[in-house]
Formats: structure tokens, sequence, C-alpha cells
């Protein structure tokens, strides 16, 4: 097969280092990689959708496979289903279970699906008045995308007036014109990325993300700051998980979703059972990155069968330990991080550790790679206990404007 992955993460890296693998790969494009990982293809560029769709089909590409949210909201498999190009990931229709927050609450309360209580609010005038039928802690969720730094959770009723003023007022230009209030969860949450061919849902193993930008969870929310995989749950939970499975499966049919693509659940496992938070229409970053590691079966003969609806026959086979990703960050991400910072030594850690780097924020520059985003690379490793070598090459790679968090997967993951 020729394959065409489309974005420049750590995310895409890795979802290119796994389907290279393949015995089904004939050949790899990539289309906006970074330069830490343009070298596994060839480059295959255009001004637009229309254009590189027009280029994929001269080039007989078999396969489209989309990682990043803005594509696919801004409807780039459709441009290649126009083109008779099959793609993994969802048309512009279906995009919005994760572009618009109050599309995916209604879907979900049509289809019975539980999730936290919510109101929508459109204008400034109705902020007091719907914020009456709320008590703190409260989530506060930007209707559209917003780069993952959408949701706030505020711990005063004033506090939450003044964020939904701030977003209602153009934070997030037009994804916070309208805004979601839920009601806070407690619980801990899991990350259930799962493939859908129209007629059958193939979840992955559940996996855990690390939201918060400061140790113990504190701090403001970013992309996801680490990963890990597999969770430890208990029976009831697991039991809870699959039944969620089959009810979201039967809510794609129900609603004729007529995609091929990934659909990711974030869980929150409450006292009163399993609840969704949100939803995203591609694989999660950082959580492809360990499960993508963990993976023993051939990603690329699983989209194959996707795509011919024939996820069905899918036996999905796992390596033993653990894997573990611990992301690098810029200093003063999310909002202001530090670019230009000369990252050294990738080599002499990866061997020495045994580690796995997938690049996301880099460039290169006068033949070195320097810093060029937030998230800059995610360091990972799979096996029994990863985390202390993850930690030594973290500790080690030089780079003087790193950040990470040292508690990723904290004892729940070392325990496994």
């Amino acid at each position: 097969m020729k394959v065409l992955l489309y974005g420049g993460g750590a995310r895409e890296h890795a979802l290119a280092w796994k389907i290279s693998q393949s015995d089904k790969l004939a050949q790899l494009y990539l289309s906006k990689p970074n330069d830490g990982f343009a070298h596994l293809g060839d480059l295959l560029e255009a001004n637009n959708y229309t254009e590189l769709a027009r280029k994929a089909k001269a080039e007989n590409i078999d396969l489209l496979i989309v990682g990043p949210e803005n594509p696919l909201a801004d409807g780039i498999v459709d441009e290649f289903k126009e083109a008779g190009i099959p793609a993994i990931g969802p048309d512009k229709k279906w995009a919005r279970l994760e572009g618009s927050k109050s599309f995916a609450k209604e879907f979900m309360v049509r289809n019975n699906i539980p999730t936290a209580g919510y109101a929508l609010v459109e204008n400034q005038s109705q902020v007091k008045e719907v914020l009456k039928d709320f008590t703190a802690p409260v989530v506060l969720k930007a209707d559209g995308l917003a780069a993952g730094k959408g949701v706030v959770i505020v711990q005063t009723i004033d506090e939450a007036e003044n964020v939904l003023n701030d977003f209602l007022s153009g934070k997030f230009g037009e994804a916070s014109k309208k805004v979601v209030v839920e009601e806070f969860l407690f619980g801990d949450e899991v990350s259930l990325i799962s493939i859908w061919d129209g007629k059958t849902l193939l979840p992955l193993i559940p996996a855990r993300d690390h939201k918060k930008l400061l140790d113990g969870d504190r701090g403001p929310n970013t992309g996801g700051m680490g990963a890990y995989c597999p969770v430890l749950l208990t029976e009831q939970e697991n039991s809870e998980i699959q039944n969620y499975v089959k009810l979201l499966e039967n809510a794609l049919k129900n609603e004729k979703a007529d995609f091929v693509g990934i659909v990711y659940s974030g869980l929150i496992l409450t006292k009163a059972g399993v609840k969704v938070l949100e939803y995203n229409m591609r694989f999660g970053d950082p959580e492809t990155q360990p499960l993508l590691m963990h993976l023993k079966s051939d990603l690329l003969d699983i989209f194959d069968k996707a795509v011919n609806k024939k996820l069905n026959e899918v036996k999905l086979e796992w390596n033993e330990g653990i894997s573990f990703c611990v992301v690098v960050a810029a200093k003063g991400y999310p909002e202001c991080p530090v670019k230009g910072a000369e990252i050294a030594n990738i080599d002499e850690i990866s061997k020495k550790y045994g580690v796995n780097i997938f690049y996301a924020g880099v460039k290169k520059s006068d033949s070195k790679l320097v810093a060029n985003g937030g998230r800059v690379l995610s360091i990972c490793k799979s096996g029994n206990n990863p985390s202390k070598d993850i930690y030594s090459a973290a500790d080690e790679l030089i780079f003087s404007d790193k950040y990470y968090r040292k508690d990723i997967g904290g004892s729940l993951c070392r325990s496994l």
C-alpha cells in the first residue's frame, strides 16, 4: 500500500514509526511533518486539501491517515473522498464530535450515553443566570477547537463568571463564541481510543494521560504531559468500559455514522459509573505514543481492514509489560513557550537507555535541531519498569529550556 500521513507532531511521528514496520507498506508519504521525522517518507505538499488530494491521486496513494484535529474539521477527508481515496478520519460532519462540544453533548444525550450535566452559554447576558444552576468547582469548555487549552476548571462561581466572560469576549476567537458549562465530576480519567469502520467499533486498551502542566496534577491544562498503558482497572471498571463500548457502537450505528476513523473517548470513572468527558476524532497525543509501542499487531493491516469494513475480523495483540511516555516541553508552555534552544545528544541517550524519541515542536536550523513549539518531544519506552530509563534519559537530555513532569504515572504506573 502507498500511504499518506498528514501532520507534524509526536503522534504523527509515532504513527510513521509504526506504519513503517508493516509488510503491507510499499511507500510512505508525509505531508506537514516536522524536521525530526521528515526523513521517514517522501514529502507530498500542496497549497490546499483539493490540490493535495489531486497529487495523492496522481501518486496512486491508497490511504490517507490524518493525525491532527484541525484538518479533519476543515474537511480534508471530504476532499480525499471526492478523489476516491479512502481515509482514516471522519468527514467534516463527524469531525464535529470533537470540533463542537455542544454537538458532542447533544449526541450523548440523544443516545443515552452517560455524561456530566451541562448548559450552553452563547452570550454574556446569560452568564449569571446559567451559573445559578451550578455549584463549584465548575468546568468551562470552549465549544470549538482550542488546541487542548480551551478547558478550564474553576473553584468559585465568581471565577467562573470571569472566565466565561473572558471566553465569550473572544479569548479563543470563534472557538469560544459558545461555551459549555459542566458539572465537575470526581474520579480517575481514562483515554479509550477506538477504531470505527462504519459497522464495527474496535477499542484499543485504555491508556491514561496527564493533562496538567505541573507535578501533582496542578497548574493549567495542556495538550498532555505524558501517558502510559495499560491502566490498572478493577473487574467492575473493565465491565463498565466494555458496556460503554457497546453503547457507543450502537449510537454510531443509530446515527448512521458512515466514516472510517478514530473515536477517542475521554472517560471518567465516577462512583456512579463510567461517564464521558469528551470526544476526539483522532488519535490522542501523547496516548498514541505508548499505545503504538505496546501494540504488537500490524497497524496498517488494521487500517486496511477498517476501510474494507472488516474490523470484526481483527484480534488485537499486545506486548508484555507497560508502555510509558514522558513529554518534554519548552519552558513557558502552554502560554508562551521559549523557542530556539538546541536539542543535542539524542542519539546518545536513545542508545544508552533504549528509549524511543518522537519529535513534536522541533525544526532544523544550521544543521542543528532546535525547539520550535510548546511540546518539543516525547521520550518513550516499553517493557518492565521503563519509567526509570525514560527519566534518566530526560535528565541527561541536553536542552537548556526543557521542562517535564517528574510524576507521570505515579505509584499506579510503577506498580504494574
